[in-house]
C-alpha cells in the first residue's frame, strides 16, 4: 500500500503543477485578447486614431467569431487533444496583434480582430483548458480544479490592464501590442511543450469531411436537457452582461460622482476571486446546478438594488452582492456540463456553448439600451434584467435537477 501512496503521490502533484500552468496560460490569454482592449479602446490607444465606435465593434465581431470557432476547437480538442491547439492558438494571437500594430486603415483593423485574433481566443480561453481538466482529474476531484483553475487566472485583469496601460504610455499602442505578442508567444508556447496530456481518441482518418462529421455529432448527441440548460445560460449572460457594462452609467445617472463610482465598481473583481474558488469546491458537496441558479438570483438581487440606489451603503451593496457570484458562473457553467453532459463529445458540447456565451455577451449591452440610457430607461432595463435572471434560475435548476 505504502507503494502504491509513494507512486500516486508525484502524479498528484504533476497535476496541481499542471494546473498552474494552465492557469498561467488563461490568464496571458484573456489578459493579452481581452481585457488589453479596455486599454486599447480609450483615446491614447488605436480607438485616438480609428475611432472607439471602429475598436468596439471589432472586438464584439471578433468574440462572436471566436463563438463559431469554439465549435471547430473544440472538436480538435476531443479528436487530437488540446496541447497543439493551445500552442497553435497562441501563434495566431501573436500574428493578429502584431497584424494590429501595423494597420493603417480602420477597415484593416477590424479584418484582423475577425479573422486572425477571434480564432484566437477560441483556441486559448478557457473552453480547451476545461477539456484537459477533464482528462487530468476524476469527477471527485474537478470542483476543486476548476475552483483553482479560475481563482489563479482571475489575476488576469489585475495584472495585464496596467501592464497595458504602462506599455501604451511608455511605448505608443502600436509597440504596447508588439510587446503583448511577444508575451502570449512566449508563454503560449513554453506551457502547452511543459504539461502532460493523455492520449486523445483520434480518429484514423482526419480529412476535412471526417472532421466536419465529428463536429456535427456534437450536436447530435446534444439531449433536450442540454439545450434547455444553454438556453437559460445564453438569456442569463444577456442579463447579467448587460447591466454590468452599463452599471458605472446606470449609477452616475442616479447621482453619483463619476470617479468614485468607476473606482468602486472596479472592486467587483477583487470581490469576486473568493467566489471563484469557494463556490466551485462546494459543487462537491452541493449541487452545481443548485450554485448555479442561486449565482443568477444573486445577480438579480444586484440589479434591482441599482436601481433604487441613494446612497453609497448601497452601491456598495450591489458590488458587493454582484463581485460575490459573478466570477463563479463561468467555470461554475463549466462543471455543470461537465458533470452532467461529459464524455467523448465534451469538447464538442462545451465549444457549442461557447458560441451561445459569445452572442449573449455581445447582445447583452445591446438589450439594456433598447429600454433606454436614460435614468428611468436604465431603471427599466435592468428590472428587466434581474426578472430574466430569475426565470432562468427556475429553469437551470428544471433542466438539470437529478432524477
Amino acid at each position: 500500500m505504502s507503494a502504491v501512496v509513494a507512486a500516486v503521490r508525484p502524479a498528484l502533484a504533476r497535476r496541481w503543477w499542471q494546473v498552474g500552468l494552465a492557469a498561467l496560460f488563461i490568464t496571458t490569454s484573456y489578459g493579452t485578447l481581452s481585457y488589453a482592449f479596455s486599454v486599447f479602446v480609450t483615446q491614447s490607444g488605436p480607438a485616438g486614431e480609428f475611432g472607439a465606435d471602429t475598436v468596439s465593434l471589432g472586438f464584439g465581431a471578433a468574440l462572436l467569431v471566436s463563438g463559431v470557432a469554439a465549435i471547430a476547437a473544440g472538436t480538435v480538442a476531443d479528436l487530437f487533444g488540446t496541447r497543439r491547439l493551445m500552442a497553435g492558438g497562441a501563434v495566431l494571437g501573436c500574428l493578429g496583434l502584431a497584424l494590429l500594430g501595423a494597420s493603417r486603415e480602420p477597415w484593416q483593423f477590424v479584418v484582423v480582430l475577425i479573422v486572425v485574433l477571434g480564432p484566437a481566443m477560441a483556441a486559448t480561453f478557457y473552453e480547451p483548458v476545461y477539456v484537459l481538466m477533464n482528462r487530468w482529474f476524476e469527477p471527485g476531484a474537478r470542483p476543486r480544479a476548476y475552483g483553482v483553475l479560475t481563482l489563479l487566472s482571475g489575476f488576469s485583469i489585475t495584472i495585464f490592464t496596467p501592464l497595458t496601460r504602462w506599455l501604451v504610455d511608455a511605448l505608443g499602442w502600436r509597440g504596447a501590442m508588439g510587446v503583448l505578442a511577444l508575451v502570449l508567444l512566449a508563454v503560449g508556447l513554453a506551457v502547452p511543450a511543459a504539461i502532460r496530456e493523455p492520449a486523445a481518441p483520434a480518429s484514423e482518418r482526419t480529412g476535412p469531411a471526417v472532421f466536419f462529421r465529428e463536429a456535427a455529432a456534437g450536436l447530435r448527441v446534444a439531449s433536450p436537457g442540454f439545450w434547455l440548460f444553454t438556453a437559460a445560460f445564453f438569456v442569463a449572460t444577456v442579463a447579467f452582461s448587460g447591466y454590468q457594462f452599463h452599471l458605472v452609467a446606470q449609477l452616475e445617472g442616479r447621482g453619483f460622482a463619476p470617479g468614485a463610482v468607476a473606482g468602486v465598481v472596479a472592486l467587483a473583481g477583487v470581490v469576486s476571486l473568493p467566489a471563484r474558488l469557494v463556490l466551485p469546491m462546494l459543487a462537491g458537496r452541493v449541487a452545481s446546478a443548485a450554485l448555479l441558479a442561486a449565482c443568477f438570483l444573486v445577480l438579480a438581487a444586484a440589479a434591482v438594488v441599482s436601481t433604487v440606489a441613494d446612497a453609497w451603503w448601497q452601491v456598495w451593496l450591489v458590488v458587493s452582492l454582484f463581485g460575490a457570484v459573478f466570477g463563479a458562473v463561468y467555470p461554475l457553467r463549466a462543471l455543470v456540463t461537465s458533470e452532467r453532459f461529459s464524455g467523448p463529445h465534451f469538447g464538442r458540447l462545451i465549444g457549442l456553448q461557447a458560441l451561445f456565451v459569445a452572442a449573449a455577451r455581445a447582445a447583452g449591452p445591446a438589450a439594456i439600451v433598447l429600454a433606454g440610457t436614460t435614468p428611468a430607461g436604465y431603471e427599466t432595463g435592468f428590472r428587466a434584467a434581474a426578472a430574466v435572471l430569475v426565470l432562468s434560475a427556475g429553469v437551470c435548476w428544471f433542466a438539470l435537477r437529478r432524477r
